[in-house]
């Protein structure tokens, strides 16, 4: 399976993930447009009255118009992933004080009690939710290392 389509599956699987995961099929036309394009101007600038770009010249404004849009996929993923993170840590946090609660008094906490029930699946609630994010980040690990790499091996001029 071609890992763009693999990146649309694990969407499909993780919804509410799914807007922050890289935009690989997004980067994927931007390396085809800038290597078949001499420049890509900046927005607000008009190539009319100036004259064409020397090919070092494109070629650096190509891969800074690529690694910009690079840096913002990178920022949207870091950012949901730190707050996912926050977020199964404080989950942690509280399931860990609340089995320390009944171990205290093992006594008055049996198998078959509400107490117990609500701590075990909460525990299996946050195994499953720190696996979906231990996926995202290995998919989009992956999706950045195979842009960079059409980038860099070989490397495509982007001029």
């Amino acid at each position: 399976m071609k890992f763009g389509k693999h990146i649309q599956k694990r969407q499909l699987e993780i919804p509410e993930y799914a807007a922050s995961f890289v935009d690989y099929k997004a980067l994927k036309k931007l390396i085809k447009r800038l290597s078949s394009t001499p420049v890509i101007p900046a927005l607000g600038e008009s190539s009319y009255g100036h004259d064409v770009l020397d090919p070092q010249t494109s070629l650096q404004a190509n891969k800074a118009t690529f690694f910009f849009r690079v840096e913002r996929e990178l920022e949207k993923v870091n950012t949901f992933y730190l707050q996912k993170e926050a977020e199964l840590r404080l989950r942690l946090s509280t399931l860990l004080d609340k089995k320390k609660v009944m171990q205290q008094h093992p006594q008055s906490v049996s198998k078959a009690s509400s107490r117990y029930i609500a701590l075990e699946e909460g525990l299996k609630q946050f195994s499953m939710d720190l696996n979906k994010l231990e996926q995202f980040v290995e998919v989009n690990a992956t999706a950045f290392s195979k842009i960079l790499k059409k980038v860099c091996y070989p490397p495509i001029p982007f001029s």
